[in-house]
């Protein structure tokens, strides 16, 4: 065998391990049994408290949403911790038209030793939708709120009280969390908080979104080092709007973030979303993230928290944590790495290894084979919704297996992909067709540099490493080389890896293609009102940003909604999916 093919074959090996190192971040931890220590997080002790949170549907309002109330206190109790009911009648929220009611938020303190420091707020909603016991939404966050809490109160005392506040009202437009940021007096004492969402299914936790002026809580979480992935790119568009608690908690000056998993639309918000369909690995990932949170924020000094002029650029790096610089670094940056590009392909033009005509003909291939690739991969996926057995009814466009489907489409166009610029490169030149496709992705790096920092790690590092790669192949022909073909590589493969096994596991929304499904259980005006809040959020869910709740109520609301003169108050979600009494 040759140096060459030794050289081949030890990229492609290289290569294949950097794929699973870019993984890692992404893969959730195994449960912890519960003969673990009573200090640390156990899996399997959260979800003996999911059973009992998620055992039956249990929307605001309805007598098993107070069975779920009375046990969080009870457990409060049990642990010896203080706790409250905030009960609010005639909180309003904006969503679908806007809604009022009444909500009992919960809240339980564990004391830390400064009384007179800031406090940590961490909080998920309690309330299900009518059709489903919530298991995923948010019965895991509930149930790993209940497991920090023993876990917290069992260890040495921290210098910050933690606070756990359980909403109510989420489903119906974030009513709880209005309420407590519009009339607790807790509001005053948040140093930082934490707002966690769960979903059905395995897919691992990531921190979806930070609040703006986000650059000294950026810089502590990385020293915290939560075991979740993370990328500033999701908070481009999640501050236009809120449709969240977190959003609402947000918006209301908090200096907060967002943690939640991946997971499955076909049975969120549906009868399937049981405590059967959680993987325990979704308790255990939320909860080691939640647990590290209280601990490091728990003896850091809040009297410092605040929020800052500027954002970060973030990303996580797999053994390094959380890497963050200045906006202003990145737009930088994106010159360069364009000044750069541009240096390479005039130095390989001047020595002969590349041919301007080529050059062009290498631009526009690498843009039709893009192109092509895309379509066909979009008509494949679209041709599997089209002929699912449940396609009439298919009011999300994902169904069971449809995450490996997603992964065999995106390893089959994949694989198209590298045969046909292989066959055009031999044609065209590799150099020409690489540095043609640098070009395309050197003009998007700049404008995200320059227009969505905040997303730019996602461009600008890739077209680092490719110039990388361009240099090696126009002016290091040698075997060894192979080696820096594998470290330019790194920076794709580490951003982009996560991202596309992410996207395998999460949902579309139904604002783009919604049959009514999700909404079937709502044959009242109390439990209709949120119907389907996160479709106002393009926050990494695979939802259509374009769609806003003003914008895509369903026409059913719009009929019942204006058969009611007068704003909705009371409890009003009742047990039974098909009443449409209100109390």
């Amino acid at each position: 065998m040759g140096a060459w093919w030794i050289a081949r074959l030890g990229l492609a090996v290289a290569l294949v391990a950097i794929v699973g190192v870019a993984a890692l971040p992404i893969i959730p931890p195994n449960p912890v049994p519960a003969s673990a220590l009573q200090d640390t997080f156990s899996a399997e002790r959260a979800m003996e408290e999911l059973r009992l949170v998620a055992r039956a549907p249990h929307p605001a309002g309805s007598a098993q949403q107070a069975r779920v109330r009375e046990y969080i206190l009870a457990r409060a109790k049990t642990l010896g911790l203080p706790a409250e009911t905030q009960r609010r009648r005639g909180v309003k929220s904006s969503a679908w038209g806007g809604w009022s009611g009444t909500v009992e938020n919960v809240i339980v303190r564990v004391s830390g030793t400064r009384s007179s420091t800031p406090d940590v707020l961490i909080t998920a909603h309690y309330d299900s939708v009518p059709v489903g016991p919530g298991a995923g939404d948010d019965g895991v966050s509930v149930a790993a709120m209940l497991e920090t809490m023993r876990v917290l109160e069992a260890g040495p005392p921290l210098k910050n009280d933690v606070v756990f506040l359980f909403t109510d009202g989420e489903e119906m437009g974030w009513l709880g969390a209005k309420a407590f940021a519009e009339q607790h007096p807790e509001m005053g004492n948040i140093g930082v908080a934490f707002v966690f969402e769960g979903w059905p299914s395995s897919g691992p936790t990531e921190m979806r979104a930070t609040s703006p002026g986000d650059a000294w809580l950026v810089r502590q979480l990385s020293i915290a080092a939560p075991p979740v992935w993370a990328n500033s790119n999701y908070n481009t568009d999640e501050r236009l709007y809120h449709g969240s608690d977190f959003g609402v908690l947000t918006a209301s000056g908090l200096l907060s973030a967002e943690f939640e998993n991946s997971g499955s639309a076909t049975r969120h918000h549906r009868p399937g979303d049981t405590v059967e369909s959680i993987n325990p690995s979704i308790v255990q990932d939320h909860g080691d993230t939640m647990l590290t949170l209280a601990r490091y924020f728990g003896k850091l000094d809040l009297g410092r928290a605040h929020s800052s002029s500027e954002d970060l650029v973030f990303f996580t790096l797999p053994g390094f944590g959380l890497v963050a610089y200045p906006t202003w670094f990145a737009t930088g940056l994106s010159v360069v790495a364009v000044v750069l590009l541009v240096a390479i392909i005039v130095a390989a033009r001047r020595q002969g290894h590349l041919s301007l005509a080529h050059l062009a003909w290498g631009t526009l291939a690498f843009f039709a084979v893009v192109l092509v690739s895309v379509a066909i991969a979009a008509g494949i996926w679209e041709l599997l919704l089209a002929t699912h057995p449940g396609a009439e009814v298919l009011s999300y466009p994902d169904f069971e297996g449809s995450g490996l489907a997603m992964a065999a489409i995106y390893a089959s166009a994949g694989a198209a992909f590298i045969a046909v610029t292989h066959t055009i490169s031999r044609r065209i030149g590799a150099v020409e067709l690489a540095a043609g496709a640098l070009l395309w992705w050197a003009v998007v790096a700049l404008a995200v540099g320059l227009f969505a920092p905040l997303a730019s790690a996602l461009a600008i590092w890739p077209l680092l490493g490719g110039t990388v790669a361009l240099a090696v192949v126009s002016f290091l022909q040698r075997p060894w080389a192979a080696a820096l073909l594998a470290l330019a590589a790194v920076p794709s493969f580490v951003l982009f890896v996560p991202l596309l096994v992410l996207n395998a596991l999460q949902t579309r929304g139904w604002c783009g293609r919604a049959r009514g499904a999700p909404l079937a259980g709502y044959r009242h005006i109390g439990s209709a009102a949120h119907a389907h809040h996160r479709t106002a959020s393009s926050r990494g869910k695979g939802l259509n940003s374009t769609c806003r709740p003003s914008e895509a109520k369903p026409a059913h609301l719009t009929a019942r909604r204006n058969q009611l003169k007068t704003p909705m108050h009371g409890p009003t979600v009742l047990p039974s999916a098909g009443s449409s009494r209100r109390r």
